[in-house]
């Protein structure tokens, strides 16, 4: 009487054929899925710019007197920090300094995020938590953008753009 043997398991070329096509589906997956962070990481980057616009207007309302919100870094890509931000507020300089870090807020802007050149890089809300004039700024990435626009009443909208 012969016995036949069951083989159990996956021979060598099965496996090395398996690995093969996930190594191919990985490499057509792996450009949009760099898309997709690049893009979720603008749109992050504009929401929590419009919340920080948000809650300067509010802080402004709130301690009754005005509040500058700049971006973390210019159109050029250098870093604002808060004394160039604060420069802007009239006075700045000669206030105490409890006021003047409070009167100084800094929208982070990340990486691979930049500031569009014809962009507003600082707003000033008046104790009233408006402002003078309409003021926009444009975040871009590789792949679109976003427009944020303050009006004059401290209304911020955001719209999505087209690559910059």
């Amino acid at each position: 009487m012969q016995r036949t043997k069951k083989n159990h398991g996956f021979t060598l070329i099965e496996l090395m054929v398996t690995i093969a096509v996930m190594a191919i589906i990985a490499m057509l997956a792996a450009p949009s899925f760099n898309n997709m962070l690049i893009s979720q990481n603008l749109k992050t980057t504009a929401f929590n710019m419009k919340d920080t616009l948000k809650e300067a207007r509010s802080r402004a309302m709130l301690n009754r007197n005005d509040i500058v919100v700049c971006s973390s870094m210019d159109q050029t890509g250098v870093a604002i920090s808060t004394a160039i931000c604060g420069a802007n507020l009239v006075g700045y300089s000669s206030m105490s300094i409890p006021l003047q870090e409070s009167s100084v807020v800094i929208a982070n802007v990340e990486k691979k995020i930049t500031v569009k050149a014809a962009s507003d890089t600082y707003f000033i809300f008046s104790p009233r938590g408006n402002l003078t004039t309409t003021k926009t700024i444009t975040l871009c990435s590789s792949i679109g953008s976003y427009i944020l626009t303050v009006g004059i009443p401290g209304t911020v909208d955001i719209t999505q753009g087209a690559a910059c």
